[in-house]
């Protein structure tokens, strides 16, 4: 598979809308709006990762029908007085949640490391954060207790915030989850962000523009090609 089928990939503008995106759920906004727009906000993130990842149309159109969709029930729920945040944090987890697998899939068919490889790698890790964020929001509202040991009742903000300290494990202690699964939950996000940083960005960045050779038809075998290279 050659490299300039891959030449449309851009991963800077996913990138670009994850920091939009980012920006609006730190400033805590509050209203009945604010989840319409986060779920847009996250629709259109998932799209433009799946048109960056070059995802087959019956995916693409799914998921335009996914979004639509919830966008549409964000909106309805806006005039009910039914509490709908554990509902709209879980489909906000399964929109930000599909974005990651379709990229380190694009990455790993691509067969070659540049800077849309490495940008597309560090939106996964971008994404993590969020996908936790959800997850912690969705945790508070379908529980019974507080999900901060200092806090009552947490913001979009505080749980965004927690989880970029917990996934870069910078710990300021500041906010703790009170409860066990909440804990538990914070810990393997915290695993998963540091192995993800010394192994996948770190082998990305090491091999920034290398490809995998592919075995010529034909041609014989060299076992000693490595040796001699070194």
């Amino acid at each position: 598979m050659s490299v300039e089928r891959f030449s449309g990939y851009r991963f800077g503008y996913v990138l670009l809308l994850l920091l939009l995106t980012f920006v609006f759920m730190a400033a805590a906004p509050s209203g009945g709006w604010v989840q319409p727009v986060t779920v847009l906000l996250e629709g259109a993130t998932l799209l433009a990762a799946l048109y960056a990842s070059r995802v087959p149309h019956i995916v693409m159109r799914i998921s335009v029908v996914v979004v639509v969709t919830g966008l549409i029930a964000s909106v309805a729920a806006m005039g009910t007085t039914v509490s709908t945040g554990g509902a709209v944090a879980i489909l906000n987890v399964l929109l930000v949640g599909a974005a990651p697998v379709a990229i380190g899939w694009s990455i790993f068919k691509r067969g070659f490391i540049d800077l849309h490889t490495v940008l597309g790698a560090i939106c996964i890790y971008v994404l993590l954060g969020m996908i936790w964020a959800f997850l912690f929001t969705a945790i508070s509202d379908l529980g019974s207790q507080p999900f901060f040991a200092q806090k009552i009742t947490a913001s979009p903000a505080d749980f965004l915030y927690f989880s970029y300290v917990t996934l870069t494990t910078v710990g300021y202690g500041d906010l703790t989850a009170a409860g066990g699964f909440g804990r538990a939950v914070a810990v393997l996000e915290a695993l998963i962000g540091q192995v993800y940083l010394v192994t996948v960005v770190a082998l990305l960045v090491a091999n920034l523009g290398r490809g995998r050779k592919q075995p010529t038809v034909g041609a014989a075998p060299e076992p000693n090609a490595e040796l001699d290279r070194a």
